[in-house]
């Protein structure tokens, strides 16, 4: 039997992973910090899969080679805020695993989007250049916009964290025309999964590409399906890059709107297209299961 250690099972896509693995017949692994594991009501659902729990720590190299070095293959769920990666990357190459898929690539493609203008996705690159230079078995997997943070504010990420979702007031950005791609997390698990699979996938970076859209025509969308109406604000350009000057972060929301990079055609091969068995959640369907829910107000 195959083990599979999760690092971020808590979260929204690591939750995701860790159901997959679970499914996939894994003996599930996953690392968590001291605080997490005493909370009944977060681990509840790893332990109902049968998780073995390690407690430990992404800056605690001995904490990392114990759970590490229990695993055959190593996946990264961390948000790119929590902690840096840098101190896993050297437990992994020490310990040594047949697979690693590092956080770094859950987000934007490298190849499409720009240097040095978003600073989290920097970070991601200074890790997968690490990874790299371990010359670790690593699959990376690019994931563009997830369904969470994304489709559910209607592509407004400063809307992140409001209720109800979507919002019933949204942000365009530049002219709405401009597309960009989305996963839902179960989807980005199972694409995972599948690549853990392929001896083809090692040291191979591939991007997730589907539910192209742009963000007026996902307004549209939401709004004939669930008979709601959310007040639109605009955005330009400019008033975009003076709001990015103020909080580097939503840089994301320019590389999505204003320069289309998570929709550019790159190298990076596909994974529709390299698992034509793989069937992806639609924005439509999300958005159905959105408004049976009564999210949103109009």
């Amino acid at each position: 039997m195959t083990s599979t250690l999760i690092i971020g099972a808590t979260g929204l896509l690591g939750s995701e992973m860790a159901k997959a693995s679970a499914r996939n017949g894994d003996s599930l692994h996953v690392l968590v910090r001291a605080a997490t594991s005493a909370n009944e009501a977060r681990m509840r659902p790893l332990k109902e899969l049968g998780a073995t729990v390690h407690v430990g720590d992404l800056d605690d190299y001995d904490s990392l080679v114990r759970a590490v070095g229990k695993a055959d293959r190593v996946i990264s769920s961390v948000h790119v805020g929590s902690a840096s990666e840098m101190t896993l990357v050297r437990a992994v190459r020490d310990v040594g695993v047949s697979r690693f898929v590092p956080s770094a690539g859950f987000g934007l493609d490298f190849a499409a989007a720009a240097p040095g203008t978003i600073a989290p996705l920097d970070i991601k690159r200074a890790v997968f250049d690490a990874v790299r230079e371990a010359d670790l078995p690593y699959t990376v997997i690019y994931t563009n916009g997830f369904f969470s943070t994304w489709v559910a504010t209607l592509g407004d990420l400063t809307r992140f964290g409001s209720t109800p979702l979507p919002p019933d007031e949204v942000t365009l950005y530049g002219d709405g025309h401009v597309p960009a791609t989305f996963v839902s997390e179960k989807d980005i698990a199972a694409v995972t999964m599948r690549a853990l699979e392929d001896p083809n996938a090692v040291r191979r970076e591939i991007r997730i590409a589907r539910n192209r859209i742009t963000q007026g025509a996902m307004i549209d969308l939401w709004r004939r399906v669930s008979g709601r109406a959310p007040r639109i604000v605009n955005m330009s350009a400019d008033e975009l890059e003076a709001m990015i000057a103020v909080a580097p972060g939503l840089g994301l929301l320019r590389a999505f709107w204003i320069r289309g990079e998570t929709a550019l055609e790159t190298g990076t091969p596909e994974a529709g297209a390299l698992y034509p068995e793989l069937r992806f959640e639609t924005i439509e369907s999300a958005f159905v299961g959105m408004a049976g829910r009564g999210g949103g107000a109009g």
